[in-house]
């Protein structure tokens, strides 16, 4: 299959849900009964993962139950989160399908739970739980609780070179502002704890993600936070990278959720090309990364440079244009109408941007849709504020709008603030040349399937006709009881590779060898 531009590049999202109920349930219990659900209803199923690829994550992996979606997702209990890691995909188109279709699994999960545990048990999909709490003892009584905020991720994953990432400060260079300077358009927005920013009650941020880094890089993913992780999984043949962004953050609008796929797959191309070593240097990146996300008032946005001029993120975010811009004069034949349709968009949102044009991104950018809840709603203290984001993150029947009523189910009138309808009508808008007619009927197809394009067609696929034989797998691996299948390339045995065989074999020893037949090194019979 010829693929160009950004569709050769392959990505994916893990995003950590909250499963909470008013009752007395430990955190785990309630995403454990979630899961069981999703197996209940035969949209997963438990299968061992293989920890050989989990490079110094052995012992961590080791202690997580994995179940795998019908799609290809990765599901599991990470810490007293429910963990959906989509599988891989290679468009922006995609990239919303699947995201929607793991918010789908985690609402239907929920309300598993619910039916087993006899008990109203809800899922949100955001980044920061805010909460009060008396602090310590010596506060007395009927002094005011202080507000505390813990976090929890969305990570974005892309494979790049391994010969790109050779020298991390010329990555931390290229990438680190443009990880600090897209929350213009990818921060989700919530309110944390006044703690935090040295004010009382709660505060509004762009990115509520932005508020726990401490540092430029980092490995751990949870403590001592980095703008960039140096993480080196990657779950492909050793040639490769997989940069693991653990500043993704929750998104619900489609129009946002597709220019931050394909704008990040482009400045991944840009890196690789060569066209970002001469990035602009922040002078502080974290101080920057913190002031940029509170300011949501003034928005002027400013940013100081190594070289001791003053810009903006706006500027930053030009730059990054400029680049992808050359990027396609070299391309030639190697650019994507994806990429196309991805730069001339990014192109219209940073002139809207350098004109302040907020206004026009209602139902479009989430931090933006949620600001505009806040100031319309008017909340009178630090609860109602919170419970607005909240609501705006709720997953409830509105999930499943994209489904045939025949499998809704029973639905009750939506107490979430996110309105699908009008988010989709901004992403129509805006993307016109986006068959958005059709993904109602990609994401029902993303919740029972694997994309076609890459190895997960193969992996999913073998497990639906042969779970029985399959003793463990991982996103590149496959063990069988006689055979193992290395998945390192990823697009090896997708459907135009494998399909017709997929189809006409009767049993697996006759799929493994028109399998060995195309990839002899990586299946072993």
């Amino acid at each position: 299959m010829a693929r160009a531009g950004t569709e050769r590049k392959i990505r994916g999202v893990e995003q950590e849900y909250p499963v909470t109920a008013k009752a007395s349930f430990s955190p785990s219990l309630l995403v454990n009964a979630a899961i069981q659900g999703l197996k209940r209803r035969r949209f997963s199923r438990e299968i061992a993962w293989d920890l050989q690829m989990e490079v110094s994550q052995e012992l961590h992996e080791s202690k997580i139950s994995s179940s795998f979606g019908e799609n290809g997702s990765r599901i599991y209990n990470d810490m007293g989160h429910l963990e959906i890691a989509t599988p891989s995909y290679n468009t922006p188109f995609d990239a919303v399908a699947y995201d929607k279709a793991a918010d789908l699994y985690a609402f239907l999960a929920a309300r598993e739970a619910s039916i087993a545990l006899k008990k109203s048990v809800t899922v949100h999909k955001n980044n920061v739980a805010n909460f009060f709490t008396s602090g310590d003892r010596s506060v007395r009584k009927g002094q005011e609780r202080r507000i505390r905020t813990n976090t929890y991720a969305t990570h974005g994953n892309i494979i790049t070179t391994r010969a790109a990432c050779k020298e991390w400060r010329m990555v931390e260079r290229a990438l680190i502002p443009w990880v600090v300077t897209r929350i213009l358009f990818t921060g989700s927005g919530d309110v944390v704890s006044g703690e935090l920013v040295g004010a009382e009650g709660v505060k509004f941020v762009i990115s509520p993600r932005a508020m726990f880094v401490v540092q430029p890089s980092s490995l751990s993913t949870t403590a001592m936070r980095g703008i960039l992780n140096t993480r080196d999984q990657p779950h492909a043949a050793k040639h490769y990278w997989r940069l693991h962004d653990i500043h993704y953050e929750a998104l619900r609008s489609e129009y946002a959720l597709f220019l931050r796929d394909i704008s990040h797959a482009l400045v991944i191309r840009a890196f690789e090309s060569g066209f970002l070593a001469d990035a602009p240097e922040l002078e502080d990146p974290v101080g920057a990364f913190k002031h940029l996300a509170q300011d949501t008032q003034d928005c002027t946005w400013r940013i100081c440079l190594k070289n001791g001029e003053r810009t903006d993120a706006v500027a930053i975010l030009r730059y990054y244009v400029e680049a992808i811009e050359r990027l396609r004069e070299a391309a030639g034949e190697d650019w994507s109408s994806w990429d196309d349709l991805g730069l001339n968009a990014l192109d219209a949102l940073v002139n809207d941007l350098d004109a302040r044009h907020l206004e026009r991104y209602v139902d479009g950018l989430d931090w933006v849709t949620k600001l505009a809840l806040l100031v319309n709603y008017d909340p009178k203290g630090p609860a109602e504020g919170m419970s607005i984001c909240n609501q705006f993150a709720l997953l409830d029947e509105s999930t499943l709008s994209y489904l045939p009523d025949e499998h809704i189910g029973p639905t009750s009138a939506s107490e979430c603030l996110y309105n699908p309808s009008e988010s989709l009508a901004f992403a129509r808008a805006r993307l016109p040349a986006v068959d958005w007619a059709a993904l109602p009927e990609r994401v029902v197809h993303a919740a029972a399937h694997a994309p076609e394009q890459t190895r997960d067609y193969f992996k999913t696929e073998l497990l639906k006709r042969y779970g029985t034989r399959v003793r463990a797998a991982s996103w590149s691996t496959i063990l069988l009881d006689r055979a193992k299948i290395a998945l390192d390339e990823p697009f090896m045995l997708c459907k135009e590779e494998i399909g017709a065989a997929m189809e006409q074999s009767t049993t697996l020893e006759e799929l493994l060898a028109a399998a060995h037949e195309l990839y002899p090194r990586n299946v072993s019979l």
